[in-house]
């Protein structure tokens, strides 16, 4: 009987397979079964992880067994066993095959993309009502997908190994004056857990016209803008500061130039329904001028486009970070993101749900924090809001790292509250702030001041 052709180094990984079981646990970690292009070789791979997971005899008279009982064994042939009997066995040589395995079903995986993207026509894309954006948000996604899948495979660390990593973070930070954490410039937020950390999705949660575009676009602005903030712990207290940051606000709600009128009323202290109006004193339009010009060096960019994706989103804080770096992604609001694949009717739940994980798998990408603005449904109308009255999904709650909810009473008053509903390894309490509904922004609640301990009174002149 001939022996079969086989692909080489697809048979190489499965004869080791087959030879130890063992290689089968070094295997998988490198290679999945649609990454082989030979069907009997994909089928055999399925079988031996199943083999090993069932803790089956093994070896060549095993495995033809098996094959035997699922009815397999004709149609993958006793040609193809007899090609694979010579397959050297040693660790080195199967993750070498394995990974030239995964290597070439990725180029064959762009080769595809690019044949898919050569074949698109205009008339094509108007009979499905897209867009060439979608195609790029759409071909953006796919390579993403693909980038995911060539990933290393992560390594087993000793947990004094992380530990020690870990201090010396801690004296870094300490040797720099820096402080672990990016700060929002709102004390009230602030203090409770030292800011928004690197790779950590942050949901900011209110009901329609409670605050939460104004508030986050303080956020961005703030971190754009740098600020010296004040570190109190019990009585003692000095000061740090927090340099500006590249911040990106993505809108999806509101126009550029509403962004700018409320950014402009909260840096020049001028009454924002007057810069709608163009209502304003030559003493005012002086200020504004003078504010806006200051606020051009600033590190706050925006973002509208007509209609986003993830994958968009991901691309534009691609091309910021190569031009400007990127320290904070700001979306408003999740709600309005559309699916990548172009359509909402899939239940909302889900939807929102692979968004919202989506939108994790950004921050740790480009490991800083991802604020992302949330509706709350009607439940939470007038009473004090809870992670049930999260609008859409309960995955939201499952994904992010910190849900914090702007709380206000409609009407004219501006007193509100910030409620920490989840803020992992943190505290979760209720914060009084004042939304100054007049320069749009919320401000801290006056506190009393705290004297300096003597000891530490040379840091709060430093």
């Amino acid at each position: 009987m001939s022996e079969k052709h086989l692909p080489d180094d697809e048979a190489a990984v499965i004869g080791a397979m087959i030879h130890d079981a063992a290689l089968v646990d070094e295997v998988v970690s490198r290679v999945e079964a649609t990454e082989f292009t030979d069907s009997s070789l994909r089928e055999l791979f399925i079988t031996l992880v199943d083999m090993r997971n069932a803790s089956k005899p093994w070896g060549t008279t095993a495995l033809v067994s098996e094959l035997r009982a699922t009815g397999s064994y004709e149609r993958i042939g006793p040609g193809t066993i007899a090609a694979l009997s010579g397959a050297i066995a040693s660790k080195f040589h199967a993750t070498f095959h394995a990974d030239r395995v995964r290597s070439s079903a990725l180029v064959a995986n762009l080769q595809a993309l690019g044949r898919r993207l050569a074949t698109v026509s205009v008339e094509k894309m108007t009979q499905r009502r897209q867009t060439p954006k979608d195609l790029l948000d759409a071909l953006d996604a796919e390579l993403m997908r693909l980038r995911q899948t060539d990933v290393a495979q992560a390594e087993v660390r000793n947990v004094g190994d992380v530990a020690l990593n870990v201090c010396d973070s801690i004296d870094k930070s300490l040797e720099s004056g820096s402080v672990r954490g990016l700060r929002t410039g709102l004390t009230t937020i602030d203090k409770v857990n030292g800011g928004y950390q690197p790779g950590t999705l942050n949901v900011l949660t209110a009901r329609p016209s409670n605050g939460k575009s104004v508030l986050g676009l303080q956020f961005a602005t703030s971190i754009g803008r740098g600020f010296q903030y004040q570190l109190v712990e019990g009585q003692n207290n000095w000061f740090a500061t927090q340099e500006p940051t590249s911040t990106l606000f993505v809108s999806l709600e509101m126009t550029e130039e509403e962004l700018g009128s409320r950014s402009l009323a909260d840096a020049a202290n001028v009454d924002g329904r007057h810069i709608n109006t163009h209502r304003v004193t030559d003493h005012q339009r002086h200020h504004l001028r003078q504010a806006a010009e200051e606020m051009s060096g600033s590190k706050a960019f925006l973002y509208q486009p007509i209609r986003a994706t993830v994958a968009g989103i991901r691309a534009a804080a691609r091309i910021h970070q190569r031009k400007h770096g990127l320290g904070c992604l700001i979306v408003d609001y999740l709600q309005l993101i559309d699916s990548d694949e172009g359509t909402r009717d899939e239940k909302e739940t889900y939807r929102v749900g692979r968004l919202c994980r989506d939108l994790k798998s950004i921050a740790l990408e480009f490991d800083i924090p991802v604020i992302v603005l949330s509706q709350l449904n009607r439940d939470a109308e007038n009473k004090p809001p809870t992670l049930s009255q999260l609008a859409d999904s309960g995955k939201i709650e499952q994904h992010a790292d910190t849900v914090v909810a702007i709380h206000r009473i409609r009407g004219d008053s501006e007193e509100a509250q910030l409620v920490f509903l989840k803020w992992r390894n943190g505290m979760t309490p209720t914060r009084d702030v004042h939304f100054d509904r007049k320069f749009c922004r919320f401000v801290d609640p006056p506190e009393p001041e705290v004297e300096p301990h003597p000891e530490f009174a040379g840091y709060a002149t430093s």
